[in-house]
């Protein structure tokens, strides 16, 4: 017997079904292969307009660390995610529903270290660059219903580091039948994730690679050479009038929810990009968190290496899926 879903469950169900295998290659904060400020992300994708690539007028700078090679890029993500679109929808359609999901919000920008680029820090400030997915699209969508849901989920949620699904929220029991047909294991969502991993089991070392991700982050932060080049741009901003001890401490002092940068953003970002410039500290940091994160995946080796193989099979398959979809 199934209770009745609390309406404040659909969004997270939802989003977890989605995500569920998907976010496979891709840092905690729920961005590609990209680490964004602390609680930018979800504010700045809401409020960036849809942009072509070529009004930017430039190209993003992207880091090239050695975890990136265990994750989706933005790009390949964006591809996972199409198929898997295709997928899901055929899936539902089988019940009768005509689903339609919002399409992901992909950064353009590696925002690891804060702003990298100057002309992005002279344009929009610490908030993030407008995006090319469809914003109206991921404000619009209505609520699923509850059939939806069960046929979407199963009631279920995976766990990707055990392959193991639980209980969502609402339900005391797998659903098993919709519209009086067979629900697959995990619905219409772990259904597709099966069919891009080319497998039955689930389990994923996505977690491994995240937390490679975060605590290098972490780790260099601490490094000495990290700290005299935090030291060396403080000294830098003070003398265009600011006082912070590193950058990301100057990234909390901007509101990210207001929907367009003031000046004084615009300024403070800029001085920000200027220092780093100044005192090389992109490349000090990179070269220090390189070092942590080449340590961490060698001791994680055989992980490390599954996850790469995982993300290639996807792909693989996701291009086969999106091919035949015509």
């Amino acid at each position: 017997m199934r209770r009745p879903l609390p309406r404040a469950t659909y969004s997270v169900v939802l989003m977890s079904a989605l995500a569920a295998g998907l976010l496979s290659g891709c840092s905690t904060s729920g961005t590609p292969s990209d680490s964004e400020p602390s609680g930018s992300g979800q504010a700045q994708a809401r409020a960036s307009a849809p942009a072509s690539a070529e009004s930017l007028g430039f190209t993003p700078r992207r880091l090239d660390l050695p975890v990136y090679d265990y994750q989706l890029s933005p790009s390949q993500y964006a591809k996972v995610a199409e198929a898997k679109q295709v997928l899901v929808t055929a899936c539902m359609k089988r019940y009768g529903f005509s689903w339609s999901a919002p399409a992901p919000t992909i950064p353009r920008q590696d925002r690891r270290y804060g702003v990298i680029d100057l002309r992005a820090a002279q344009r929009y400030g610490y908030h993030l660059l407008p995006t090319d997915s469809s914003v109206a699209a991921e404000s619009g969508a209505a609520t699923p219903s509850k059939e939806e849901m069960a046929a979407l989920t199963a009631g279920q949620l995976l766990d990707g580091d055990t392959g193991a699904s639980r209980l969502a929220a609402g339900y005391d029991s797998p659903v098993k039948r919709v519209r009086g047909k067979a629900v697959p294991p995990g619905g219409c969502a772990q259904e597709a994730e099966r069919k891009l991993l080319g497998r039955d089991d689930l389990r994923s070392e996505a977690g491994v690679v995240s937390r490679i991700n975060t605590e290098s982050f972490s780790s260099s932060m601490s490094t000495p050479a990290v700290q005299a080049v935090f030291a060396k741009w403080s000294s830098c901003m003070k003398k265009a009038g600011y006082d912070f001890p590193d950058p990301l401490k100057s990234i909390g002092s901007a509101d990210l929810n207001v929907p367009a940068a003031p000046k004084a953003e615009t300024a403070l970002a800029t001085a920000d990009v200027k220092c780093k410039e100044s005192v090389d500290l992109v490349a000090v940091w990179s070269r220090a968190e390189t070092s942590i994160q080449r340590a961490m995946i060698k001791k994680k080796a055989s992980a490390t290496a599954a996850q790469r193989a995982d993300n290639a099979t996807r792909l693989r398959n996701a291009a086969e899926v999106v091919k035949k979809s015509g």
